[in-house]
């Protein structure tokens, strides 16, 4: 899964208004169709839950942190942690 498709995916889910990264994750996943770990939504603290590989959500989210910093998202909060972060698009 090229990083470029994982970003178009992204961007797609996403809203003008804030999401819970949670949310966006999920419904990436699902037009992917990549397995998601629910376990990973219930953990707190993100030290607590090992992040997946590189591949499926740990790409998911490491794409959402990569376009976080490319100013193509804005985000509210601790992006590491899924149900207490937003994203938004940014209209850039």
């Amino acid at each position: 899964m090229s990083p470029e498709l994982v970003d178009q995916a992204v961007l797609a889910c996403c809203k003008p208004q804030f999401l819970k990264v949670a949310r966006v994750i999920f419904d990436t996943a699902k037009v992917l169709k990549v397995p998601f770990p629910i376990e990973g939504i219930f953990v707190d603290d993100p030290e607590e839950f090992e992040e997946p590989t590189r591949t499926g959500v740990g790409l998911i989210v490491a794409r959402i942190k990569a376009l976080v910093k490319a100013k193509r998202l804005e985000s509210a909060g601790d992006v590491d942690r899924w149900r207490y972060s937003e994203i938004r698009l940014t209209g850039k």
